[in-house]
């Protein structure tokens, strides 16, 4: 969960805030002997609870609850990705930023505003579909190595944590990368 005092005023301090959050909480993921398996068992654990909420039950959605299970991820997420492409969760945590920030200038904010949560949980269903079946290839499947599907599981986090605090459609400042 973010915890703030600043109020951002465009995407991109939105999403700092987000990925900065990451970073100081990711390193708290300590794991077994094989982390790899253990994160991912994390993540599609929680996932299957952002499921529930958003697609399978009769109470209106918990954004608290939400925000919680997102930010997990999140941080799980980078964690795997910093792993994956052997660079400190800092670097991890940058590239990630730049990597957001670049598709929010492509993307806008229509494809994300038009079906809000749910789209979320359907495209991140689809990035933990492609880690499960990359992890039975030796090499990537696809030209999508296994780094890109860490990258794209924390940018959808990032995403769903700043949809859930209402920073989603903040102007993107275009001065900055």
């Amino acid at each position: 969960m973010i915890i703030t005092k600043i109020t951002p005023t465009t995407w991109n301090e939105a999403s700092e805030i987000v990925v900065s959050e990451m970073i100081l909480n990711a390193n708290s993921f300590a794991v077994g002997p094989n982390p790899t398996e253990e994160r991912q068992g994390f993540i599609l654990e929680t996932f299957e609870k952002i499921v529930d909420t958003v697609f399978k039950s009769e109470v209106p959605q918990d954004e608290q609850s939400l925000d919680s299970m997102w930010t997990a991820i999140a941080w799980s997420g980078l964690v795997g990705y910093a792993n994956e492409t052997k660079v400190s969760v800092e670097e991890a945590g940058m590239h990630v930023l730049r990597t957001v920030i670049g598709k929010q200038r492509m993307y806008g904010h229509g494809n994300i505003s038009r079906f809000g949560v749910p789209g979320l949980a359907i495209r991140l269903n689809d990035k933990l579909e492609r880690l499960k079946n990359i992890q039975k290839h030796d090499g990537p499947v696809l030209f999508e190595p296994l780094n890109d599907t860490w990258l794209d599981i924390c940018g959808y986090s990032v995403i769903a944590i700043m949809w859930l605090n209402d920073w989603f459609m903040l102007e993107l400042d275009a001065t900055k990368q």
